[in-house]
């Protein structure tokens, strides 16, 4: 599959935040698929969808303090830091090159897919392991107009 966008700057700089944000969950003791799957379903991920964050002016703090309190109860698995930073920087690095929303990625590609293939993704280019993924499970980029709905809903 070909991606429309290259990793940039930006892109980099977004998904480093996230995985940070991932990163502080374990530190904190959230738990960490229900961690993944509120933050991926939140509005701050939108905005990293959009990539409007950095105008909004919300820190990695704050968009943390923010997904901490959608999690009702600290118990359940917490995965290792660097399981949870490369989880947050995947999801990021497909989202931006992708178009895909994160509400769709997480769909697409669970986290039990990114757990069970992890030693082989993260010894990877972050580009080549999205690209690799996508491949496996067979997800097709989306037009102009389905990025659009995965980013700002139905219209």
């Amino acid at each position: 599959m070909n991606f429309s966008k290259k990793l940039d700057r930006l892109g980099s700089q977004l998904a480093h935040s996230q995985a940070m944000i991932f990163e502080r969950s374990v530190e904190q003791g959230y738990p960490s698929k229900m961690f993944i799957k509120c933050f991926m379903f939140s509005n701050e991920a939108r905005s990293l969808d959009e990539l409007s964050l950095e105008k909004a002016g919300l820190s990695e703090v704050e968009i943390f303090d923010s997904i901490k309190q959608k999690i009702k109860s600290k118990r359940g698995q917490l995965l290792p830091y660097l399981v949870m930073h490369f989880i947050g920087y995947f999801y990021r690095v497909a989202s931006y090159i992708s178009g895909f929303s994160s509400k769709q990625l997480y769909k697409q590609i669970p986290v039990e897919f990114l757990l069970q293939n992890y030693l082989v993704l993260h010894s990877l280019d972050i580009e080549e392991a999205v690209k690799e993924v996508f491949d496996i499970k067979k997800i097709e980029q989306v037009d102009l107009y389905e990025q659009f709905k995965n980013i700002y809903g139905k219209y």
